[in-house]
């Protein structure tokens, strides 16, 4: 496994069957976001400290060879905590700007006439995109938020560069909203958030299909 390699040759067979059986999503959309599978030892240099192997999230193309300077990594397997998704130490939150973005996708998200989406989860993001709609999407329903350099929270830097007034933004959070009060609790903040930007919000309910 290279970092020049294609994305194709770099995913494990589980992998690849995750993203195209598991989340619908068709080689182009693959190949196009550039995930890769990760032995410890990658995954753990991305990360800044030691995991498992796992699937690739990047939110850039940045570093030497094209490889993430910042991504997130799927384990393969959980870890103490119970959790697989991973990010990088010390790093902060970021938004979520699917690689597969055109020219005309970044174009639309300037323009606040666009409708956009606003989910949680990288493969949610990269599904939309593919369904031909405008998205963005957050590593965790409460992930619009990080710590300043004071330990304050505040907003990711990245949403005062959206143009939100008058835009007709929908809030897609995972299925289990239904059942989940924090998850309720974190897609009604938002949408505070982003009404108090000018935004026009609504928040859609997702059928329970299954995990992404």
């Amino acid at each position: 496994m290279t970092a020049t390699a294609p994305a194709f040759a770099r995913l494990t067979e589980s992998h690849a069957r995750e993203l195209g059986e598991g989340s619908g999503l068709t080689p182009e959309t693959i190949l196009a976001s550039g995930i890769y599978s990760a032995n410890g030892a990658e995954a753990s240099a991305l990360l800044g400290y030691g995991v498992g192997p796992g699937l690739v999230l990047p939110y850039d193309r940045a570093g030497e060879n094209g490889t993430p300077t910042y991504a997130r990594v799927k384990l393969d397997h959980a870890g103490p905590d119970g959790k697989r998704y991973r990010s990088p130490k010390g790093r902060g939150n970021r938004l979520y700007l699917p690689l597969t973005f055109t020219r005309d996708d970044a174009a639309a998200l300037m323009n606040a006439t666009c409708p956009l989406i606003v989910t949680e989860g990288e493969k949610k993001a990269l599904a939309a995109w593919q369904a031909g709609l405008l998205c963005v999407a957050f590593s965790g329903v409460r992930s619009w938020r990080m710590k300043d350099a004071d330990g304050a929270s505040v907003t990711l830097p990245e949403l005062d560069l959206i143009p939100w007034t008058g835009r007709r933004v929908r809030i897609v959070f995972d299925s289990d909203a239904v059942s989940n009060p924090d998850v309720r609790a974190a897609e009604l903040a938002l949408a505070r958030e982003l009404t108090t930007r000018g935004a026009l919000v609504t928040i859609v309910r997702l059928p329970a299909t299954g995990a992404a």
